[in-house]
């Protein structure tokens, strides 16, 4: 978590952010908290690490998520700690449940599940206070039992919970105490918790120049000129806020960027002004103060005024998680021109203007529908920046409205979005479109807009004809050949016009009662104009607890768990490394199938701190292994089978060596056919040895010759297999002995 003091607002902002994504230079100046630092043994647990369902208020928030179960791996417990606590921090009340799993949304947990973390947290959460009311406040009837996920009465334990072989009464209300939220108030512990230091209070920010690896150069300007500056000194420099498109693009993607330029502290990029005829926008606003500022805006603005920021508030909600939200920049999103971003289709349909200023001073305006040139090509020159943006107040009747489809809700990228806005005049008792405008993400090399469909809808009355004829002209104004990058071509064709159906609906239905088209519309069809609300998540886990006098049959509190939720559980990367260690890197297949017909290792050997390079051959013993059956390659010998293969390890003194030398391994391949199916495999006799398996039950012979089979039905049944295995990555730290 990061905490810096905003001089505008005379206040500490607290946000939580991917650690992974946030270089160390980005946050000087800033207050850094870690998991360590909120709580651990030495100094004692913090209460949202004591959470896990606690025998005692005094050990309450850590221990909390010890004592629901919310940790086994322990991986990404930190990483949900601190989540949690920045909400906790930055909140002036209780947080309802709704943000509390809001802030959770951009942590990932796949061995543990979310209900029980989900549940330790929801002590901090005053939306329903019945749940943590005091059992005595309960009109319980007799034998009636307190669930330990949900406070309520509850069947899932009261005749469960005994000793075997004896007739003790049930044990499960006096060890899972039911908690008032009043008694776990965060506020109580403010005067525990880390307070802004004094001494950044009274630093003043400076300008800084550092270098880096490879000679990679880092400036943080203050000003805009400066910034002006440096892009004309460095034409290819990347300006950065977030680091959350370029830290992924030099980190997974290797770009080679040399100057890299924080605009992060400019304040005339930083700029929010709500002006008389819409908003002025720095681009190096962070997407969370965009948000806040559209429901702020809501509030204080007339309903007509803010149909474009009601659309961005419900886009925004599923853009990422809160951590890249914190510090992910509107420009940033913009200038990367992703052809599947979420908010460019908006700001070309809400009729947004781009401002743009060069190396001299000089700004230009430009509409948003006219900035995007192409595959993440922008209308910038080299010796350019975007200032900010300007977005306009919705006139009276003028609607605008956001569609993305992904494959899950939270935290994906989208298959296709859009952005759509209408403009009516009222003539004759019927409703005429003088405006419109239909903008999608997820169909073109760039945000796209459906220009025939536009000059279609301007001057048309607002009726059926008009939904018809305009799904028409979409189908030819919005076109995906059959190769088109991303599959799944026909699902998206029907995308955008399933998405205009749903925009013509809910369009319809906000001037209900003002000659509107109610009546021609079923009532099925207009449940689709309903925004998607998902509830609080709400289970709960019941099991039989039968005591055997030892731990068997009781819910245990994992050994490591705290450990786990303080960070101090040591995994392979936190081990010292010993005297004299090496790193390894892996030299892998950029090839689906072919045949290895050379390796070139000289490039490796030359590297810098190179110490050794194995392959296949190198193996002492066996070169096959598999968790089962060992039927795959350690390094693969003569054949590839999928990218990503491995084919060799280079050795070195430091792992940035030992990944710069497998690099330079040059591999010379002969391409095979692809086998993508089981058919392929069975036409190219591809199988894997040993690996025929057949499962029987009964005489299936004998039960279709004696006629006792009601119903015969034949066909075949295609299902695709895949092996188990966990996610998280394995490592390993091998020790040497001298013999």
């Amino acid at each position: 978590m990061i905490s810096h003091y905003d001089r505008k607002t005379k206040k500490c902002m607290h946000y939580a952010v991917n650690a992974c994504l946030a270089p160390l230079y980005s946050v000087e100046g800033m207050h850094v908290i870690t998991v360590e630092g909120v709580g651990n043994h030495k100094r004692g647990l913090h209460p949202i690490q004591v959470i896990y369902v606690p025998s005692s208020v005094g050990m309450l928030l850590m221990e909390s998520l010890a004592r629901s179960h919310g940790s086994q791996c322990g991986f990404c417990t930190p990483g949900f700690i601190m989540s949690l606590y920045a909400l906790l921090r930055s909140s002036e009340t209780p947080p309802t449940e709704e943000q509390i799993e809001e802030s959770l949304a951009g942590n990932l947990c796949r061995c543990t599940g979310y209900r029980p973390i989900v549940d330790a947290f929801r002590v901090f959460s005053k939306t329903n206070n019945a749940l943590y009311t005091d059992i005595s406040s309960l009109s319980l009837q007799k034998g009636e039992f307190i669930c330990p996920s949900t406070g309520k009465p509850c069947s899932c334990g009261s005749k469960a919970v005994h000793d075997i072989g004896t007739n003790e009464q049930p044990i499960c209300s006096t060890r899972y105490k039911s908690i008032s939220y009043s008694e776990v108030d965060g506020r109580a512990y403010t005067d525990k918790e880390f307070i802004f230091p004094p001494e950044l209070l009274r630093r003043k920010l400076t300008p800084l120049n550092m270098s880096g690896l490879g000679g990679l150069k880092w400036y943080r300007p203050l000003t805009v000129n400066d910034v002006l500056e440096l892009k004309e000194k460095y034409p290819n420099a990347k300006l950065l806020v977030g680091n959350t498109e370029v830290g992924i693009e030099m980190r997974l993607k290797r770009m080679p960027y040399q100057v890299l330029i924080s605009v992060a502290h400019v304040p005339e990029l930083n700029i929010i002004n709500v002006k008389d005829d819409g908003i002025e926008i720095g681009s190096a606003v962070r997407l969370t103060e965009l948000l806040n500022l559209f429901r702020e805006v809501i509030t204080q603005r007339p309903a007509y005024e803010t149909s474009a920021c009601k659309a961005f508030i419900e886009q925004l909600k599923w853009f990422a998680g809160t951590q890249i939200r914190n510090v992910a920049s509107v420009g940033g999103n913009v200038c990367t021109a992703s052809p599947i971003s979420d908010l460019n289709p908006l700001w070309i349909a809400a009729r947004a203007k781009f401002r743009i200023i060069d190396c001299n001073g000089n700004i230009r305006t430009t509409l948003a529908e006219n900035f995007f040139l192409g595959y993440r090509k922008v209308d910038l020159t080299s010796n350019e920046i975007l200032l900010s943006i300007f977005l306009p107040w919705t006139r009276p009747f003028e609607y605008v409205k956001e569609f993305k489809q992904a494959h899950r809700r939270d935290d994906d990228i989208a298959i296709v979005n859009a952005g759509m806005r209408v403009c009516l005049q009222e003539k004759s008792e019927e409703w005429v479109i003088s405006d419109a405008s239909v903008a999608y993400g997820g169909v073109a090399p760039l945000s796209l807009c459906a220009i025939k469909t536009k000059e279609f809808l301007i001057g048309k009355k607002w009726n059926q004809d008009v939904l018809q004829g305009a799904l028409n002209v979409l189908r030819t104004d919005i076109v995906l050949k059959e190769d088109a990058p991303g599959g799944m071509v026909e699902f998206r064709k029907s995308l955008t016009l399933s998405f205009f159906f749903k925009f013509f609906l809910w369009v319809s239905h906000q001037i209900e009662g003002k000659k509107s088209i109610k009546e021609s519309v079923s009532l099925s069809d207009l449940s689709a104009i309903k925004s998607f609300h998902r509830p609080p998540l709400v289970a709960s886990q019941d099991y039989e607890i039968r005591k055997h006098g030892t731990s068997v049959g009781s819910p245990e509190v994992h050994l490591s768990s705290r450990l786990q939720v303080t960070g101090e559980a040591e995994y392979a990367d936190d081990s010292p490394i010993p005297p004299n260690g090496l790193h390894a890197a892996l030299v892998l297949s950029k090839k689906p199938h072919a045949r290895i017909l050379s390796i070139d290792d000289s490039g490796a050997k030359a590297s810098p701190g190179f110490a050794g390079i194995f392959f296949a051959k190198d193996v002492p013993g066996s070169n096959k292994i598999g968790p089962v059956v060992l039927d795959e390659e350690l390094f693969a010998s003569e054949f590839v089978t999928c990218v990503g293969q491995v084919i060799g390890i280079v050795v070195a003194e430091t792992h940035e060596n030992a990944k710069l030398a497998a690099r330079k391994v040059h591999v010379e391949y002969e391409e095979l056919p692809a086998i993508l199916s089981i058919e392929d495999a069975v036409r190219a006799k591809s199988f894997h040895p040993n690996s025929q398996k057949c499962l029987k039950k009964g005489d299936v012979d004998l039960c279709f010759q004696s006629d006792q089979c009601e119903m015969i039905i034949e066909g075949k049944v295609q299902v695709g297999g895949q092996e188990h295995f966990y996610l998280e990555p394995h490592s390993s730290l091998i020790w040497t002995l001298d013999s």
